[in-house]
């Protein structure tokens, strides 16, 4: 048995990185996943390794920033299995640690699309069925930036605190109609978002390493299983310690 057995997982930003281990955590665990990203042959590849793995799966190509190809991602996954328990919003993109004066008009609204409209286009959209379920799971990705300076710049902070405040204002709105939405905050993952950072950003991790993508999918299992059903508006932050000094 595994902890998400006959759960259905749409997750949005599932093509690399965090969201690609994610998905295969999930698969593991039992859920039906829908796969969504901008990327056909990311998609592709993650959702046959998923089956090779005896696992379910469906890639969806989606514009996070668009409600109609958000909408439609939404009706193929209903379609292909009937509902939606679990909605994890881990799409992102950084803005190269610019600060106020260095960002132009474009680069701020591009993060604050992806970022932040993103998930709340996503939620609207998956909303309705977690109410006339009378149940449902959000996981929102959020960052260090989510609580503190310096591990983005102005416009990447400014977004990843704001889907903080936005999973706090969905648990207080929604939480009592069986709504559960909490926050995972991960630090510096080996990622593709990340390929390229000097390595001296390590020093202030007292772990002393970057994180794993797979460390992070297994705290949002967790969070989509039923054993925290009783966690409503946390901030996880899995960063190896290096927020504790800031």
């Amino acid at each position: 048995m595994g902890k998400l057995d006959d759960k259905v997982a749409l997750i949005i930003g599932g093509t690399s990185g965090i969201g690609e281990a994610t998905a295969k955590s999930f698969s593991k665990e039992g859920a039906k996943v829908i796969v969504s990203g901008t990327n056909d042959d990311q998609g592709n590849r993650i959702v046959k390794e998923i089956k090779q793995n005896n696992g379910e799966a469906t890639f969806v190509k989606i514009d996070v920033t668009d409600q109609a190809s958000i909408e439609e991602c939404v009706n193929k996954t209903v379609d292909e299995y009937g509902t939606i328990d679990i909605l994890y919003n881990g799409a992102g993109v950084h803005d190269a640690y610019k600060n106020v004066l260095d960002t132009d008009e474009e680069t701020f609204d591009k993060l604050m699309e992806v970022n932040v409209k993103g998930p709340y286009l996503a939620t609207k959209a998956v909303l309705p069925i977690f109410l006339d379920k009378g149940k449902g799971n959000i996981i929102n990705i959020g960052s260090q930036s989510s609580f503190v300076a310096g591990a983005g710049g102005n416009t990447y902070v400014t977004s990843k605190f704001a889907i903080n405040g936005f999973t706090k204002q969905l648990v207080y709105d929604f939480g009592s109609k069986g709504v559960k939405a909490n926050l995972i905050a991960p630090g510096f993952v080996d990622t593709p978002m990340t390929e390229g950072i000097q390595d001296e950003r390590l020093k202030d991790i007292p772990a002393g390493r970057a994180g794993k993508p797979e460390e992070i999918a297994s705290v949002a299992v967790f969070l989509a299983s039923d054993e925290s059903d009783y966690m409503q508006g946390a901030e996880i932050k899995v960063d190896g310690g290096w927020t504790v000094g800031r």
